[in-house]
């Protein structure tokens, strides 16, 4: 007989009481996103389980610290030579009893199969039939287990209730606690031997996964047992100071096992400035320089967004050291330089910066750069001459023809030819059918352009002076005429007698005539507004008497 369907139609809660209910022996195979689980059922009762990846039931013995390595190896000597079970010579070596045996293993498929109802879903198919050669670990076919699905059950439901509380109070598998005060003693030597074996995990140093994974036929009940014991406050989530502090110790020692607890501690402490800072220092010790590089941007981050400017300065230096080739330390040094105005670390950076986004082809913004750059530093030919191989590269070639131009007719005024000449050929090179850069090209060389631009000098040169022989003159003359007119105006005051007269108004009326007619004049600057000054004051003395 086969049955087959989907577990979202068919609980499988349901499916396990059915089996049950009807004694059936069969293989139950379940297909989720998780892989491929097998059950094999013995009238009705869960017998056996296996799953991808899922450890045979000698080696959880070794793992849980249930059977010594040693011992282990022992017996499996001793069942080789003897021909019969590991299990067996464990239990006739007494290193665990028979019961002992079986309760560990039932535990581990009673975890299994809780475990499996609780994440439901998936195909399934039963087939019923015997036990599938090779399918399940020999060493448990051996115990005979039987799982009845009424207490199976049960137990799923009672720990789905109670993951719930476990969650709230254990809310991540990659925290690590510590013990801040000894818990409340147990009531059965059980409890407490189970209790003290955590404890001694809780030095902050593993995580819950870790704490965990010792009791791996007693995941539940360890859950259980942290969930309780955080509840009680009598551990407390490890601080980034903590960790940082055992990181540290444990680096010195054993740096893989560091840089594991490192990395479960930024995971629950993600922005932690002194796990950042170590996760740097010990992942450039062990040659993981990515991982170190990642940890100082953050850093660098953090420092930028708090307004940390000298430390942001400090991680971006170590970056460049780290990867001296990637764009965002020189970015963030640029735009640092740029906002404090270091004018040597801006030109710097930004030639740096320009080097690395030519790599990739990321011309458009080696161009926004260099214009930064040029404005900064306009008289610099080199800039100038990158400024426009970028904008010709990212396809703006007329725009990087006519800057050259620019700058190459400033040069060619200063007379700076040789510079002029590498900036027409360089034109040349963007476009070389210009007819005008050839024309410059050719000028140059051949000394034609340096005489035409001489003879221009001396023609300017000869005009000037003769414009200033001609302004001299018409400037003689009218300073000429001023000073005549000032004479004569001083001649008539003296022969009317105004001054004697005290007739103040007609002497200052003939010197303002002067003054206006005259203005510019040095005469009437002077001489004339010295005069009018000089009679003004009488005419206001005079009123004062008069009045």
């Amino acid at each position: 007989m086969s049955l087959q369907g989907d577990l979202s139609t068919l609980d499988l809660s349901g499916l396990l009481q059915n089996l049950e209910s009807a004694q059936k022996q069969g293989l139950l195979t379940i297909r989720s996103e998780s892989g491929e689980a097998k059950l094999f059922f013995e009238k009705g009762r869960l017998a056996l389980f296996t799953s991808p990846g899922r450890a045979p039931l000698m080696d959880m013995l070794v793992a849980s610290g249930t059977v010594a390595a040693s011992d282990m190896e022992l017996a499996k000597k001793r069942a080789k030579r003897g021909k019969k079970r590991v299990g067996e010579a464990l239990v006739a070596k007494g290193v665990l009893s028979e019961g002992g045996l079986k309760e560990f293993a039932t535990a581990r498929l009673l975890d299994e199969a809780c475990e499996l109802i609780a994440i439901g879903g998936g195909a399934f198919e039963f087939t019923e039939g015997g036990i599938p050669r090779r399918a399940f670990d020999p060493e448990e076919r051996a115990l005979k287990l039987a799982l009845a699905s009424g207490p199976l059950l049960l137990e799923s439901a009672r720990r789905e209730d109670q993951w719930k509380l476990i969650r709230d109070r254990v809310p991540s598998d990659a925290i690590h606690y510590v013990v801040q005060h000894p818990p409340r003693d147990p009531e059965t030597p059980e409890a407490a031997e189970l209790l003290a074996n955590v404890v001694s995990m809780l030095d902050g140093t593993r995580s819950v996964a870790e704490v965990v994974a010792g009791f791996p036929h007693r995941l539940f009940e360890v859950y259980q047992l942290l969930a309780d014991l955080a509840d009680a406050h009598v551990l407390r989530m490890a601080s980034p100071s903590d960790m940082n502090r055992l990181v540290q110790e444990i680096a010195r020692k054993d740096s893989k096992r560091a840089w594991a607890i490192l990395q479960r501690g930024l995971l629950t402490h993600p922005l932690s400035p002194n796990l950042l800072m170590t996760k740097a220092m010990i992942a450039q010790d062990i040659g993981e320089l990515e991982e170190a590089a990642e940890a100082l941007k953050v850093l660098v981050h953090q420092h930028l967004h708090c307004g940390e400017t000298e430390l942001a300065l400090e991680g971006i230096e170590r970056l460049k050291g780290l990867d001296p080739d990637d764009a965002f330390v020189w970015e963030r040094s640029y735009e640092l330089a740029l906002q404090d105005k270091r004018k040597s670390d801006v030109l710097r950076d930004g030639k740096r910066l320009v080097e690395l986004y030519r790599g990739p082809g990321l011309f458009k913004k080696a161009v926004v750069v260099l214009e930064n750059l040029v404005e900064m530093d306009p008289g610099s030919w080199e800039l100038v001459i990158d400024l426009a191989k970028n904008r010709a590269d990212g396809g703006d070639r007329a725009a990087a023809v006519a800057e050259l131009e620019k700058f190459g007719s400033v040069r060619l005024e200063k007379e700076e030819y040789a510079l002029a000449r590498r900036i027409y050929e360089e034109i040349l090179n963007l476009d070389p059918d210009h007819a005008g850069a050839k024309a410059t090209v050719s000028s140059i060389k051949s000394g034609e352009l340096a005489r035409r631009i001489e003879h221009r000098k001396k023609v300017r040169a000869r005009v000037a002076a003769f414009f200033g022989v001609i302004a001299t003159c018409l400037w003689l003359g009218y300073e000429s005429s001023a000073r005549r007119a000032y004479v004569g105006a001083t001649h008539e005051i003296g022969r009317e007698r105004w001054i004697e007269k005290r007739h103040y108004l007609e002497a200052i009326d003939a010197f303002e005539t002067i003054r206006v007619d005259y203005r510019f004049s040095t005469t009437a600057l002077y001489d004339v507004r010295r005069q009018l000054e000089q009679l003004r004051t009488k005419q206001e003395l005079k009123e004062r008497e008069q009045n």
